[in-house]
């Protein structure tokens, strides 16, 4: 991948506006539950004017295959208050990424990417699919489509 190729916008915000937003989450049949602090915050209500979180919509064959709505808390504020003997992973590629799910009923509720950060100079950040929001509403949300990822190496193939 060139650095033309490289997204010109960070995944996620870079500092906190001051504005934070709170959310419960669970996977589909309540068996892991979480929460997370944001700032700045998802929602436009909860602003006080200094913008929202801009929600990944990603490019990538992980993330398509499974409709992820992705944003990047800083690992510190996701908290799982439940179910965690339930989470299953799945890592692919390079396997710097472990994917997490209920292993009851399936849901994919985000992937643990702290080392991945950490291997980048960043802190370490989890990655949180909003469908898993205790009040989901997709018209609430601001979302950005992220379209690099299909290019960074290893290529994704299956083989026959």
């Amino acid at each position: 991948m060139s650095s033309s190729d490289a997204p010109a916008e960070a995944p996620f915000p870079l500092e906190e506006t001051g504005a934070w937003g709170h959310y419960d989450l669970h996977c589909h049949c309540g068996a892991v539950r979480y929460t997370m602090k944001m700032s700045p915050p998802l929602f436009e209500e909860e602003s006080q004017g200094k913008g929202v979180w801009k929600v990944n919509e990603c490019d990538c064959s992980w993330c398509e295959r499974n409709g992820s709505l992705a944003v990047h808390p800083l690992e510190e504020n996701v908290t799982w208050t439940r179910g965690v003997e339930h989470l299953s992973k799945y890592s692919f590629g390079n396997k710097n990424v472990e994917h997490l799910f209920c292993s009851k009923c399936g849901s994919f509720v985000g992937s643990d990417s702290g080392a991945m950060f950490k291997k980048m100079g960043s802190a370490p950040r989890t990655v949180v699919n909003v469908r898993m929001l205790k009040d989901f509403d997709r018209k609430k949300l601001t979302i950005k489509r992220v379209e690099f990822m299909k290019q960074m190496p290893p290529k994704y193939s299956i083989d026959d």
